[in-house]
C-alpha cells in the first residue's frame, strides 16, 4: 500500500474517474473518448447495470514496470483489473487499435466483481468464464491473434482447454495450465461462451444473472440448460465435428 502512496497520477480534465502518469496524456484521452461506449456495452451483454459505475477508476501508465509494481500483474500483459480499478498499460502502444476492445474486456470483469465479490469471483467461477465472456463482450479483446477457425481447430486436438465447473481459492486454471498461449485459450473460451449464448439466449441470461446474485456456477447450468457444464461441452465438441 505504501508503494502506491508514491505514485503520481494526473486527473484527467473533465472525467474524474480517469488518471495517468505523465507521458500517458494522450492513452487517458483515448480511453475518455471510449468508456461510456465501453460502460454500455458490458451492462448490455452481461444484463445489469453496473453496481456502481461511478466508482470505477481507470489508471494509465507511462511504464510497464509501474504498471506491474502497481496492478500486481505481469509486466506482458496489457491490462488488468480489480473490483473497481482497471490498470491500462504503456504495452498497448504496440496495438493502439486494440485499447477499446481491451478497456471492455477488463470493466467486463469488473463488472462481475461488482456483483460477485473477490472472494466468489474466484473460487466460485472459473477462469475460462471469465474470459470467454469478457472476449465475447469486447468482440475479441485479448484473442486478437487467435480466429474462431484456428480456436476450432485447436480443439479437436490436444493440448486444447476442458471447461471445469467452478473456481477455485489455489488452484485456478489459466492458458499454463493447458499448454496454451493466452490468446488461443481465450479464444477458446470466447468460442465455447458464445456458443451457450446462442443454444440458449435465455438460458444464459437467467444463468448469468443467478450467477451475478450469488448462486453456484456449477448449478446454473442444470437449472437453465438441463445440463452440466461438462455435457455441454460435448455437445459443443459434437457441433464443430472432426479435423
Amino acid at each position: 500500500m505504501y508503494a502506491r502512496l508514491t505514485y503520481d497520477f494526473i486527473p484527467l480534465p473533465g472525467n474524474g474517474q480517469i488518471f495517468y502518469e505523465p507521458g500517458a496524456e494522450d492513452l487517458a484521452k483515448l480511453v475518455d473518448a471510449h468508456l461510456a461506449v465501453s460502460l454500455a456495452r458490458v451492462e448490455k451483454q452481461q444484463y445489469v447495470p453496473f453496481k456502481d459505475a461511478k466508482a470505477i477508476k481507470v489508471y494509465v501508465f507511462s511504464d510497464r514496470k509501474r504498471y506491474a509494481n502497481f496492478s500486481y500483474a505481469s509486466a506482458q500483459t496489457r491490462a488488468s483489473a480489480t473490483t473497481d480499478e482497471v490498470y491500462l498499460s504503456e504495452k498497448l502502444r504496440e496495438r493502439i487499435d486494440t485499447l477499446p476492445n481491451i478497456l471492455t474486456h477488463e470493466l467486463s470483469h469488473v463488472h462481475i466483481r461488482q456483483y460477485t465479490g473477490t472472494f466468489k469471483y474466484v473460487t466460485n467461477l472459473p477462469s475460462w468464464f471469465l474470459e470467454g465472456l469478457a472476449v465475447s463482450v469486447s468482440s475479441g479483446g485479448g484473442a486478437e491473434n487467435v480466429t474462431v477457425e484456428q480456436a476450432q481447430a485447436a480443439i479437436r486436438k490436444i493440448p486444447r482447454f476442458k471447461p471445469e465447473d467452478s473456481g477455485s481459492l489455489i488452484r485456478q486454471k489459466s492458458a499454463h495450465s493447458y499448454g496454451l498461449e493466452p490468446h488461443m485459450y481465450y479464444r477458446q473460451a470466447s468460442i465455447f461462451v458464445v456458443y451457450l449464448i446462442q443454444t440458449n439466449p435465455k438460458g444464459f441470461e437467467a444463468a448469468l444473472k443467478d450467477v451475478l446474485n450469488g448462486n453456484s456456477f456449477r448449478e446454473v447450468w442444470q437449472k437453465h440448460y438441463g445440463l452440466n457444464i461438462a455435457e455441454l461441452w460435448l455437445r459443443y465438441e459434437k457441433s464443430i465435428g472432426e479435423s
